[in-house]
């Protein structure tokens, strides 16, 4: 047995995270089965990815509160494609507790080249989603087991989970009660403020004349699709897939001299048109690199979050010019302030303010 700890200050330990020895486990497994209570969008399109991109390897997943509970509409949506997907590749299939909500967290790995392995913990699915350049928010402790005496037992409850007190997701699908999505994805991060409409305000009192209206560009490959990238290799060989939020927007140099003092190639503060706060940054050659700093998620849940709770766009489908117009709206704006607010110690950014409200349609 051993010990997997989230490993951040001030509690940082010697153990491995869970997310490496998911990975390790993950690369070496030919079959996985999953019993979850809970599930995020993005971690379920994540492991369909994570499937596609590594085969061979059979995938069970059983998720335990959502009969009973319901999915938001993008919930549904990436389980439905992760099902369609498994189902028709012949490599496993999603089901979904029906007996009793199930709240545990397991994970189960086999294996031809060594003992059955299974995880367990406070982790949920979204714990196996990586993060770049922030901490996460809930500190998670979990236990790997490989004695086989033990495995046996917990073998045996996921069995019963996904034989006695389960239903296929094809099959009851119809029954799961699909709530609306809410663009709350943003909310529970620390490097993200919610910000009162009285702050906003402010901030646009402060405008100055002086804007870039930039195009989203929807094409297969643009950087607003790169989840459906090839994905990084290790030297292992095994495949990370790219993250369904990551975002970045190019920016034409002739959008660039559209206006005066682009921030290229700096650090600004971003105030969102519907209550954000978070740092951007412009990299890369003049500029042209618009991203939320340190964690190009930000950026991604922030257009792409608010395209899905109108029902613009799906959660595992390309964002083409026909999701762009059922929003309402194929660019955003950036306009300069003339404020500057201290973010670090001694350090003084610009405040720009960021717009993606739909002018139509899906507004």
């Amino acid at each position: 047995m051993e010990i997997l700890t989230s490993n951040f200050d001030p509690l940082a330990l010697t153990t491995r995270t869970f997310i490496s020895r998911w990975e390790e486990l993950f690369q070496s497994a030919n079959a996985l089965k999953i019993g979850i209570g809970y599930a995020s969008n993005d971690s379920i399109l994540y492991l369909k990815k994570l499937i596609e991109l590594n085969q061979p390897k059979h995938l069970e997943i059983c998720l335990g509160m959502a009969y009973f509970e319901g999915l938001s509409k993008s919930q549904f949506e990436a389980t439905n494609a992760l099902n369609q997907f498994l189902v028709t590749q012949e490599i496993g299939k999603v089901s979904i507790a029906r007996a009793f909500p199930f709240h545990g967290k397991i994970q189960y790995f086999a294996s031809a080249e060594r003992e059955d392995t299974f995880l367990l913990g406070s982790s949920n699915l979204s714990n196996i989603v990586p993060l770049k350049g922030i901490t996460r928010r809930n500190y998670e402790v979990d236990i790997e087991i490989s004695d086989k005496n033990t495995c046996k037992e917990i073998h045996n409850l996921l069995h019963g989970l996904f034989v006695d007190a389960s239903t296929p997701f094809d099959a009851i699908s119809t029954e799961i009660q699909i709530k609306e999505n809410e663009n709350s994805l943003l909310s529970s991060r620390s490097d993200v403020q919610v910000v009162g409409s009285e702050k906003i305000s402010r901030v646009m009192s402060h405008l100055l004349p002086n804007s870039f209206e930039i195009p989203l560009k929807d094409a297969p490959k643009s950087n607003l699709n790169a989840y459906f990238g090839e994905g990084r290799v290790n030297q292992q060989g095994f495949v990370k897939p790219r993250h369904w939020y990551e975002v970045e927007i190019i920016v034409d140099q002739a959008v660039q001299r559209s206006g005066r003092n682009y921030p290229a190639n700096q650090d600004f503060i971003a105030y969102t048109d519907d209550g954000h706060r978070f740092l951007m940054r412009t990299s890369g050659d003049y500029g042209k690199n618009l991203r939320s700093k340190d964690d190009l998620t930000i950026l991604g849940r922030w257009i792409k979050g608010r395209m899905e709770a109108n029902g613009a766009l799906k959660s595992g489908e390309l964002l083409t010019a026909t999701s762009l117009d059922l929003y309402g709206r194929n660019t955003i704006t950036l306009t300069q302030t003339s404020l500057y607010e201290q973010e670090l110690a001694n350090q003084e950014l610009p405040v720009w303010f960021v717009d993606f409200s739909a002018t139509s349609k899906g507004a």
